[in-house]
């Protein structure tokens, strides 16, 4: 979990809040070079996730993240949280994330883009160029509830 806060980290204060949200929201703007439309739908994907971390006004440390994180693994949660952000990296909304998104999203999470292409390979487990809903939310789901050091899902945030 320590990988997924910091990468959800956005200010880098060592607090997870909105206004990480909000940043990386507007970072994926910016680097995706969206439209009006696409903007504002990304503004509302947000908005549909932040009940997911406890509404407008949550603030996590690192250790509340890794206890909130503990605590909801179980049950519908990580699935839900897959399926939020599958909508808000897939800028284009055609239904899959393309390699151009995946590059978008490692900027705007601040990874080095020089790992974009193999993270995205790992994650695009049929091997068809493009990652798909199901692939996304499995490699978020088992991010979150794995154990399993080899599974593609480490590749989620960048290299680990």
């Amino acid at each position: 979990m320590t990988v997924r806060f910091h990468a959800m980290n956005s200010k880098k204060d060592g607090m997870l809040s909105k206004a990480d949200f909000d940043l990386l929201i507007e970072r994926i703007i910016k680097f995706g070079k969206l439209n009006d439309a696409q903007a504002e739908r990304c503004r509302k994907l947000l908005a549909k996730l932040l009940p997911l971390f406890g509404g407008d006004t949550f603030k996590l440390t690192q250790e509340g993240f890794n206890d909130a994180a503990a605590k909801s693994s179980e049950g519908n949660y990580p699935v839900l949280l897959g399926n939020q952000f599958f909508d808000i990296l897939d800028t284009d909304a055609d239904g899959i994330i393309s390699y151009n998104e995946w590059v978008v999203y490692f900027e705007s999470i601040g990874t080095d883009v020089q790992h974009a292409r193999p993270c995205f390979d790992a994650l695009d487990t049929n091997k068809d160029g493009e990652i798909s809903r199901s692939e996304f939310v499995d490699a978020t789901v088992n991010f979150i509830r794995s154990t399993d050091e080899s599974h593609p899902s480490r590749f989620l945030y960048g290299p680990v």
